[in-house]
């Protein structure tokens, strides 16, 4: 259909289906063709080629609804495998997609060709500066990053509903921000440095001072290109607003395109195009990030609205109030959620136009707290909200354990939304950006 002529009923079939057969084909049956096994199994080594069928068919599935079998899954163990493994696929003309957790929802961990597991060999976090930088491998969890960064009072930027499984690789890699990150505190903001390996083997450490003197070396026609490309978007003023204007809000959507605006050197640009390139400029193997502090003092609401439009109204005003999340959820997904337990059992007959937002501010202090709150309830006191179930507060509370629960039900939407679609229909989870302002 033409991009400007959406038409969104064209996404609903005409028919439930059956579920596809799940058996691989006879002629899959044996496993990595030759001679990609052998090839393989002479560049790196038998205990890191994975070939069986048993093993392709396990890494054939991730988060998302989409099966693709893999032709061979290969276990590097540091960088100079997975640049020996780049540099056969770009001389054999084959592709190449890496895998840690696999938590993506839209299938970005899947391929039908090299399948590259830097899950095993790619975890270790090394607290810098008194916590103030974390030099952190791509097969680490956020969960255990953040853990580690607690004791310095310290967090990271990003944070993905799935950071209990999710790794660094892949929050990059995807740009994925979460729920409080914005556009302010995501990778792209809070990313000092990266080591990646480009599809040619050569490998960039963005730090290091000689970096793009190593690289004009090593990849001269990517470097003349970028700046090329640099040239021609900075003298085109509609283009570079445009651009500006696409990032003040949250923009996953194809390549970074702000970072030939602020990168000067080839170098810095491919920093920031390599955050939210889903692979296909090489391979992250390692990420420096500029932490954030961890404001201990939390005050968080679950505030009712009658509808849709009234819940959207309020957002721009708790985020000028400054708050770090407002979180929307429909009636739909109120209701699915009373199968997380601790979910109160009542929201199951909530209004079908009942819509909740999940408000939270973080501070430092006590002082700081309180003036979030007064700010807070400011706001809510000029609201319609509505108390539709007996378990409904509607209040700001400190209390731990409801704003956990709050958070779990939030983080575990998308299952519990999933879990009661039809038999026979899939989930397909995409998100989209507007300004704030323009919400309601």
């Amino acid at each position: 259909m033409p991009l400007l002529e959406p038409d969104p009923e064209a996404l609903r079939p005409g028919t439930v289906r059956d579920p596809a057969p799940d058996r691989v084909t006879d002629r899959s049956a044996g496993g990595t063709p030759e001679p990609l096994r052998s090839d393989l199994i002479a560049l790196l080594g038998a205990d890191k080629v994975l070939w069986k069928i048993s093993d392709l068919v396990r890494y054939a599935s991730d988060a998302s609804p989409y099966r693709f079998l893999p032709r061979v899954v290969l276990v590097p163990e540091d960088l100079d495998d997975v640049s020996a493994i780049l540099s056969y696929a770009h001389g054999k003309g084959r592709s190449v997609v890496f895998r840690a957790a696999g938590t993506s929802l839209n299938g970005q961990a899947q391929g039908e060709d090299i399948l590259v597991d830097v899950r095993r060999h790619w975890t270790g976090v090394e607290v810098l500066d008194d916590g103030a930088r974390a030099r952190i491998l791509p097969g680490t969890t956020v969960m255990r990053a953040n853990a580690t960064l607690a004791r310095y009072g310290r967090l990271l930027g990003p944070d993905p509903a799935s950071a209990i499984a999710c790794t660094l690789g892949g929050v990059v890699a995807n740009n994925a921000s979460g729920m409080t990150a914005g556009t302010t505190r995501n990778s792209y903001r809070t990313l000092a440095s990266l080591t990646f390996v480009l599809p040619s083997g050569t490998v960039v450490d963005t730090a290091d001072p000689a970096a793009d003197e190593e690289l004009a070396h090593a990849e001269p026609e990517l470097c003349a290109g970028l700046m090329e490309l640099k040239a021609e978007i900075e003298a085109d003023a509609e283009l570079t607003a445009r651009i500006r204007a696409k990032y003040t809000i949250k923009n996953t959507n194809g390549y970074r395109l702000d970072a030939f605006l602020d990168g000067a050197t080839p170098v810095r640009i491919l920093r920031g195009l390599m955050v939210g390139s889903e692979g296909t400029f090489g391979f992250i193997s390692e990420v420096v990030f500029d932490t954030l502090p961890l404001d201990r003092r939390v005050s968080s609401a679950l505030l009712f609205f009658p509808s849709l439009t009234a819940a959207a109204a309020a957002v721009p005003r708790f985020n000028e109030a400054g708050a770090i999340a407002v979180e929307l959820m429909d009636g739909n997904t109120l209701r699915a959620s009373v199968s997380v337990p601790g979910v109160p059992a009542d929201w199951a007959a909530l209004p079908r136009e009942t819509t909740a937002l999940l408000v939270e501010f973080r501070a430092a202090d006590e002082a700081g707290q309180e003036a979030f709150e007064q700010a807070a309830d400011s706001v809510v006191a000029d609201l319609d909200l509505v108390r539709p179930a007996a378990s409904v507060t509607n209040a700001f509370t400190r209390d731990a354990g409801t704003i956990a629960g709050y958070w779990k039900a939030r983080k575990a939407f998308v299952t519990a939304v999933g879990g009661s679609r039809p038999s026979g229909t899939t989930l397909i989870t995409e998100d989209f950006a507007v300004p704030p302002a323009r919400l309601a």
